[in-house]
């Protein structure tokens, strides 16, 4: 059992984000990342003008630090067949930027969400203007008010799916 001490900075930091997603509130939500489909992908792009993508990783794509569910892996290999895509976190894991380097996805670590200094900085490196792209994230405050505050379209992402759930 969990001492009393993380059980409660458990139960407050679930009010604070309760409290902020009444203010922020995402363009989209989705269950899993896995539930935004190639067709949602492009329809995306032709509504709304979407050329890349700024991907959290942790409890996004991945829980904890586990290594990342095959079937995320095949989602993340679809998003990048559609979209420019850039890894930012506020964590930092060698193994994870090994992973997404051979994949061909930048990352940038240690990013201090929601500051803008990084949101702009991935905007840059993809090429691409902050109103073309697309912040997908599982935090309100460092995913989805850090992609607002930047001119960005946001989805929240409710939960990391696993293997054994498909």
């Amino acid at each position: 059992m969990k001492p009393i001490e993380d059980m409660l900075a458990d139960k407050i930091y679930e009010l604070v984000n309760y409290v902020l997603s009444k203010k922020f509130i995402p363009d989209i939500k989705l269950e899993t990342v896995g539930t935004l489909t190639r067709d949602d992908v492009r329809s995306l792009k032709k509504q709304l003008g979407i050329e890349g993508v700024i991907l959290d990783i942790d409890e996004t794509v991945r829980t904890g630090m586990n290594k990342i569910p095959k079937c995320n892996e095949q989602w993340l290999d679809m998003l990048k067949e559609e979209l420019k895509v850039i890894v930012v976190s506020n964590g930092i894991d060698g193994n994870v930027e090994k992973f997404l380097e051979a994949k061909g996805i930048d990352y940038i670590g240690f990013a201090h969400k929601p500051m803008k200094k990084n949101f702009i900085k991935a905007c840059e490196r993809l090429g691409i203007a902050p109103e073309n792209t697309l912040v997908i994230g599982d935090s309100v405050w460092c995913d989805i008010y850090g992609g607002q505050r930047n001119n960005m379209k946001t989805a929240l992402v409710k939960k990391v799916e696993e293997d054994e759930e498909r």
